[in-house]
């Protein structure tokens, strides 16, 4: 049995070395800024979504509030009038739009409380992307071929028509990503 073990063991450490060889790690390193490029995104429009729920729960306070004013005012009114009769259903619609203020302005707190939460998250999740481009500026410089790593295909006889460039599909991505954050535009 433990030569099976470390017989699977060695076949998973193979397996695993072979695929870190064949991943790009420039790849790999700009799929990982881009997924959490969209991840930042969604939490931003889920950030906006809270606020127009906000928005509209505020609404709704001010419509309950203006209903519960009027019936307090008709009441005073009736009352003063010597009007009875009236007073019951002023009372209880007065009753009705206070408690539903209660409710709302419940569910703003709760609200606000999930928004304030996800704003910090959204600040924290920038502040790591920030770091994790950084990062990836500093290692692609330093992992950059220098001049005499290259090939020498200056020296050579042209075989064809344009030289190698050594510009990688990793370096396109991440200068897109630099663009796109200086102008502010998002994917």
């Amino acid at each position: 049995m433990a030569l099976m073990t470390r017989l699977a063991r060695l076949v998973r450490a193979d397996l695993n070395a072979i695929l870190d060889r064949l991943e790009a790690p420039e790849l790999v390193l700009a799929q990982s800024v881009r997924e959490m490029e969209q991840a930042l995104d969604q939490e931003r429009r889920t950030l906006a979504g809270m606020d127009r729920e906000l928005e509209r729960l505020a609404r709704r306070d001010q419509a309950f509030a203006e209903e519960e004013t009027r019936a307090t005012d008709a009441l005073a009114e009736g009352l003063a009038e010597g009007r009875e009769a009236l007073a019951r259903p002023l009372i209880r619609r007065r009753l009705e739009a206070g408690r539903r203020r209660a409710v709302i302005r419940r569910q703003g707190v709760e609200r606000g409380a999930e928004r304030d939460r996800l704003a910090q998250r959204l600040a924290a999740h920038a502040s790591r992307l920030d770091d994790l481009r950084t990062r990836a500026d500093r290692w692609l410089a330093d992992t950059a071929p220098t001049a005499d790593e290259r090939s020498p295909t200056w020296d050579q006889d042209p075989v064809w028509s344009e030289p190698d460039t050594g510009v990688s599909d990793a370096e396109v991505e991440l200068e897109l990503l630099r663009l796109r954050r200086r102008q502010g535009v998002t994917p």
